[in-house]
C-alpha cells in the first residue's frame, strides 16, 4: 500500500478519488458518510456511489458546501480529482449547545440587570439613608446571585422556607409584579434562587403574554409534593407543551418582544430538583408551572425565610 493510501485508510476525513466519470478510490471515512460500500465502490459511476444532485455538481464544478448527507452534516470540498468530506455533525451540535447556553444566560441576566438599573436610578436621586441602605441591600443580594448562576452553584436542599418571602425582591425587581396576587401556603425546601429565577420567568411570560388579574398560588399534588404555578386570565392557547421548545413563541406573542427561552429554562430549573414544568388550561385561565416532589415541600405549619 502506497504511503499516501494508508494515510487516507486511516484518516477520519472522507476522501474519494475520480477517474473520469468513475470512482478509482473511496476510504473507509467516505464510504460511512455516502453510506456506500468501499470495497465496491472503485470503478462504479460516480453517480451511482454519490447519489447526491450537489455532490455531483461540487465534483464537476469545483468548490465547497456543508450538505446533509444520510443524516450528517457533512462540510465538502471538491479539488480536481479529489472529493473531500468531513463531518461536522458533533462540532454543529456543540456549537449549537454553547449557543443555546449563551442565549440562555443573556434571557436570565435581563431582567436583574434592568432591575439593578432601576436602583440606580433611585439612588441617583439622593433618597432617605433608609431607602438608600434598602436599594443597596437588595443591589448586593442579587449581584450575589447572578455570581452564584455564572459560577454554577445552588441546587442544595434549604430549610423549609415560605414562597411568600420572594414577593418583596420579585417586586422591587420588577415593578410591573406589584399587581400580581398571592396564594401561596405551603413550604419549599428547594434552592430559593432556582425558584427565584421560575418566578422571574414565568411571572414575566403571564404579564407580557397573559391577560390579568395574574396570580401566583400552590397547590398540593396527589401522592405529594406542591404545584408552584403562576395562572393569567388569557384565552386557551392551542399547544401549551410546544412553548417549553427553546425559541418557540406562541401566537399569542406575536408582536411582543421575546427570545422564547423563558419556559425552557423553567423547565431545566425544575427537572434540577426532580420536578417537572408544565402549562395547562384551568376554568379561570391560563397556568404555567413547575411542580416540586414531596420531599422538597409541605404544609406552612411553621414558616421559615428564603435568606
Amino acid at each position: 500500500m502506497n504511503p499516501w493510501r494508508e494515510a487516507w485508510e486511516a484518516s477520519e476525513e472522507g476522501v474519494v478519488l475520480f477517474d473520469g466519470e468513475r470512482v478509482r478510490y473511496l476510504n473507509p471515512a467516505a464510504a460511512r458518510l455516502l453510506d456506500a460500500d468501499a470495497r465496491h465502490a472503485a470503478g462504479r459511476p460516480a453517480a451511482f456511489v454519490l447519489r447526491h444532485h450537489r455532490l455531483l455538481e461540487l465534483w464537476r464544478s469545483g468548490g465547497a458546501a456543508v450538505l446533509t448527507l444520510h443524516g450528517r452534516r457533512v462540510a465538502v470540498r471538491a479539488e480536481g480529482e479529489v472529493l473531500f468530506l468531513r463531518d461536522e455533525t458533533e462540532a454543529a451540535r456543540t456549537r449549537e449547545a454553547l449557543e443555546q447556553e449563551r442565549r440562555m444566560l443573556a434571557h436570565e441576566f435581563r431582567t436583574p440587570v434592568a432591575g439593578l438599573a432601576s436602583l440606580l436610578e433611585v439612588l441617583a436621586t439622593e433618597p432617605e439613608p433608609g431607602e438608600a441602605r434598602e436599594a443597596l441591600e437588595l443591589m448586593r443580594a442579587e449581584v450575589e446571585r447572578l455570581a452564584r448562576l455564572l459560577r454554577g452553584q445552588g441546587g442544595e436542599r434549604a430549610r423549609p422556607w415560605r414562597l411568600e418571602a420572594l414577593r418583596a425582591r420579585l417586586e422591587r425587581f420588577m415593578p410591573q409584579a406589584r399587581g400580581v396576587r398571592w396564594q401561596a401556603d405551603h413550604l419549599l425546601d428547594v434552592d430559593p434562587d432556582r425558584v427565584y429565577q421560575v418566578l422571574v420567568n414565568l411571572v414575566d411570560n403571564a404579564l407580557r403574554y397573559g391577560r390579568p388579574p395574574v396570580s401566583v398560588r400552590t397547590r398540593p399534588l396527589e401522592g405529594g409534593g406542591v404545584r408552584l404555578e403562576v395562572v393569567d386570565t388569557g384565552e386557551e392557547l392551542d399547544d401549551y407543551e410546544r412553548l417549553f421548545q427553546p425559541g418557540r413563541r406562541g401566537v399569542h406573542a406575536a408582536g411582543v418582544r421575546g427570545s422564547g427561552l423563558g419556559l425552557a429554562l423553567v423547565r431545566r430549573l425544575a427537572r434540577s430538583w426532580g420536578g417537572e414544568a408544565y402549562g395547562r388550561r384551568l376554568e379561570e385561565g391560563n397556568a404555567f408551572g413547575v411542580t416540586v416532589p414531596p420531599e422538597g415541600a409541605r404544609e406552612d405549619d411553621d414558616a421559615g425565610s428564603a435568606g
